[in-house]
């Protein structure tokens, strides 16, 4: 892509500068790579006789050869006006990711193997994991290394971008003014300026670059005078910006101002005998509340007493009452006794009655046997 150029034109600038948009070139060498691995996985499945290693290479040399080759079909088509590829042409120049990835989706089509066609598997998640380990492996072995890739995707892209959005056409007479312009081409590749930034990219991407950049020193957000990364704003603006908000040492006590950290000296020294009034009335509210404590603490005490005293006179009262029930007990015990002895008593009485009322019987009987003997 930095390469000089020197092509025969009619008008005698021979020259061209030809840099493209190196993000847009890095972006389509990734698409390219995921390419290759597809319509490998995809020629391969089910295959016990070949691997997506085994094709690999035979696959590179035709995806690269299949893409320049339609991409320069679709520029001469679209030259030769037979067909209105005016659509095209503006999803070429301004979408070019996905005008390289519609190509790709036609070879990979093309190579697909019957076993690949089976409903469902070129939505299963195992191919894509297939897919994805293949692009690994890929990229583990530099098997097509990013540079040869991006070399690929420029010569793609330049014949696609005919309304020159995203690659310089500008031509030349001579070697050095090729060589001057190249130094001010908006696609030339330039460092990103701030200190610790490595990333390289398109001169037109500068101003987009540097408002994301992590590494670029903006003013503080809360207008401290300190300059700071963007990287570390966050950081800085949470914790050691003068400018931070915090909230009153005497917050506490009722004092809610909020204010910048920087400040925090001076509004104690004017707000010195507000300080001291919460402070006071918070000894006020406290000595109230320690004395009602002590308060609620005595009656506590007083009633504990009164409850152990109570405690004590309940135990004597169900002692004598239990002595009480024990002497009734015993007289009852004791009158029981002497109903049992009354009863015995009349049981030997009623025995005696019984026998001498059976001797009364008897004693009639001999007498009326008598009588009607006579």
């Amino acid at each position: 892509m930095e390469n000089l150029e020197c092509t025969v034109g009619k008008d005698g600038l021979n020259f061209q500068c030809n840099l493209c948009d190196s993000d847009v070139v890095h972006s389509m060498a990734e698409i390219l790579l995921r390419g290759l691995a597809t319509a490998s996985v995809d020629s391969t499945t089910g295959d016990i006789f070949k691997s997506p290693s085994s094709v690999a290479v035979g696959m590179k040399s035709e995806l690269a050869e299949y893409l320049i080759q339609r991409s320069m079909t679709f520029v001469r088509e679209a030259v030769d006006g037979g067909e209105d590829h005016s659509e095209q042409l503006i999803k070429a120049s301004t979408m070019p990711t996905e005008f390289l990835s519609d190509l790709i989706d036609g070879f990979v089509a093309s190579k697909r193997n019957f076993l690949s066609h089976v409903s469902g598997f070129l939505s299963s998640e195992t191919r894509l994991n297939k897919i994805k380990d293949f692009i690994q492996k890929l990229e583990m072995e530099n098997f097509w290394t990013p540079d040869v890739r991006e070399a690929t995707a420029g010569t793609i892209l330049k014949s696609i971008d005919m309304k020159c959005i995203i690659h310089c056409p500008e031509r030349f007479d001579t070697q050095d003014k090729l060589a001057e312009h190249r130094n001010l081409c908006r696609f030339r590749i330039v460092n990103c300026k701030n200190d610790g930034c490595l990333a390289s990219f398109s001169a037109n991407h500068i101003e987009k670059h540097d408002s994301v950049c992590p590494f670029k020193v903006l003013p503080c957000e809360q207008l401290c005078e300190q300059h700071v990364m963007r990287c570390e704003m966050d950081r800085h603006c949470a914790s050691v910006c003068p400018m931070k908000l915090i909230n009153c040492p005497f917050y506490q006590v009722g004092c809610e101002s909020a204010f910048p950290q920087c400040v925090l000296d001076k509004h104690c020294s004017e707000r010195l005998q507000i300080h001291l009034m919460y402070i006071l009335e918070l000894t006020t509210r406290h000595d109230a509340f320690v004395n009602d404590m002590n308060q609620r603490l005595h009656l506590l005490e007083k009633a504990q007493s009164l409850n152990e005293l109570s405690g004590a006179l309940d135990n004597r009262t169900l002692t004598l009452t239990a002595k009480e029930q024990e002497a009734k007990i015993k007289k009852l015990e004791q009158d029981l006794k002497v109903q049992e002895t009354k009863l015995k008593k009349l049981e030997s009485e009623f025995k005696s009655g019984k026998e001498q009322c059976k001797t009364a019987n008897v004693t009639l009987e001999k007498l009326a046997d008598a009588a009607r003997a006579r």
